[in-house]
C-alpha cells in the first residue's frame, strides 16, 4: 500500500515537473516570436498609418512630429474640453508643412470604441478651419454595416468642410458639417464622427495658430 503512495506521488511530481518544463519552453517560444516579430508589425503599422496621413493633407510635402501638442494631449482628459469626447484617446499630433517648411495645418489622430471593434482615424486639418480630409487607419466592424464607412463616399463628405464640429443626423443633411448615418450604422457612424470632432476640438483648443471660422 505504501509502495502505491509513494508511485502515485512520483508520478504526480513527475507531471508537474514535465508540466512546468513544458510552460518554461512554451513561454521562451512566445517571448522569442515576440521579438522577431515585433519590429515588421511595428514596420506595417507605421507604413499604414504614414500613408492615410498623405491621404488626409495632400498639399503637405512633409510632415513633423508636434512633441509638445502631442505630450498635451496624453496630458488631456478630452471630456474637459467637450463631454460628448468621452471613451476618445489621441495618441498622435504631426505639423503638415509645406516645400518651405511653412506649417500649414496638422494631422491628428485619435481612437474611440465602435460598434465591435477600436477605430483610429487621422484627420488632416488646416490653419483657417478647413478639414483636409479623414481615413480610417484601423477599424473591424461588421461587414455590411460599420465596415462601409471606409469607403470614399463616406469620408469624403468631410473633406473640404471649413467647421469645428460635424454633427450626425439621419437622412436629413442640410449644412456642410451634417453628416447623416451611413449604411444603416449608427454606432460606427456616430463613432468616426465624436472621434473626428475630439481631434478638431483639440486642435482648436490647444493649437495657438488654428483660426478661422473655426474659432466663432
Amino acid at each position: 500500500m505504501s509502495n502505491n503512495k509513494n508511485n502515485k506521488k512520483s508520478s504526480i511530481l513527475h507531471d508537474a515537473l514535465a508540466l512546468t518544463v513544458i510552460t518554461v519552453i512554451c513561454s521562451f517560444a512566445l517571448a522569442f516570436v515576440y521579438e522577431i516579430t515585433k519590429d515588421p508589425i511595428k514596420a506595417h503599422e507605421d507604413a499604414k498609418k504614414n500613408a492615410g496621413y498623405k491621404v488626409v493633407f495632400e498639399e503637405a510635402e512633409s510632415l513633423v512630429t508636434d512633441e509638445e501638442l502631442l505630450k498635451l494631449a496624453a496630458e488631456t482628459d478630452l471630456t474637459t474640453l467637450d463631454s460628448s469626447y468621452t471613451g476618445v484617446t489621441i495618441d498622435d499630433v504631426v505639423q503638415a508643412l509645406d516645400s518651405n517648411g511653412n506649417k500649414i495645418g496638422y494631422i491628428v489622430k485619435s481612437n474611440t470604441r465602435g460598434y465591435s471593434s477600436m477605430i483610429s482615424v487621422a484627420v488632416g486639418y488646416s490653419l483657417d478651419g478647413v478639414v483636409k480630409g479623414i481615413e480610417l487607419l484601423a477599424i473591424n466592424d461588421t461587414p455590411g454595416f460599420g465596415m462601409e464607412l471606409t469607403n470614399p463616399e463616406f469620408k469624403d463628405r468631410f473633406k473640404g468642410v471649413e467647421t469645428g464640429q460635424f454633427i450626425v443626423t439621419k437622412d436629413s443633411a442640410i449644412n456642410d458639417n451634417d453628416i447623416d448615418v451611413y449604411s444603416g450604422s449608427t454606432v460606427t457612424t456616430t463613432a468616426v464622427v465624436k472621434a473626428v470632432n475630439a481631434g478638431i476640438g483639440f486642435l482648436i483648443e490647444c493649437a495657438e495658430d488654428i483660426g478661422g471660422a473655426a474659432n466663432e
